[in-house]
């Protein structure tokens, strides 16, 4: 893969998922480590587990995935291709506000949305049969769950006790 077929992929796919980082994962798994095969599935979720920790957009781990591929080229046009799609929307939100309130346009909006969430459901359940492979890797992730969905902790402090227990674990087993 050349450094500018990542780029156009990285601006395609941020296009078609609207900025929605989390959506693009799935895309990303199937292009990048399924078919193309530069990327391992470990190196996808440690840059999107960093992007998740740290302040700033939701897709920016992109950069992650483009410094591992290209170095800093890579870091820095990736981070260009996931801003441009938002730039390129921007004459389009003058209509879609006048439009917001058609029937039509709302059926769309949330058509997309419950698109996006089915596809991080695809990516979770396609990633979490990949890594769940061991108890010490389940003990960690049915942890994590508890700590972040039911007691609604911190996604940090959630992340952080997960790697605390993952790593006790291993130790001790």
């Amino acid at each position: 893969m050349s450094l500018l077929s990542f780029i156009l992929l990285i601006f395609t796919f941020n296009l078609l998922t609207f900025g929605n980082g989390p959506a693009m994962i799935p895309m990303l798994q199937a292009d990048l480590v399924d078919h193309a095969q530069v990327l391992s599935i470990e190196q996808l979720l440690y840059a999107f587990a960093i992007a998740r920790v740290t302040p700033g957009q939701a897709n920016v781990y992109v950069a992650s995935i483009g410094y591992f591929l290209f170095g800093l080229s890579g870091a820095f046009l990736a981070t260009l291709a996931i801003q441009l799609p938002g730039y390129i929307m921007l004459p389009f939100m003058r209509t879609y506000e006048r439009m917001r309130s058609n029937a039509w346009v709302g059926r769309f909006t949330r058509g997309l949305t419950v698109a996006s969430v089915g596809l991080i459901f695809a990516a979770t359940f396609s990633i979490g049969i990949k890594t769940l492979g061991e108890p010490v890797t389940w003990i960690v992730f049915i942890v994590t769950l508890l700590t972040i969905v039911l007691l609604k902790w911190n996604q940090m402090l959630g992340l952080l006790l997960a790697s605390l227990l993952g790593i006790l674990l291993k130790l001790l087993l």
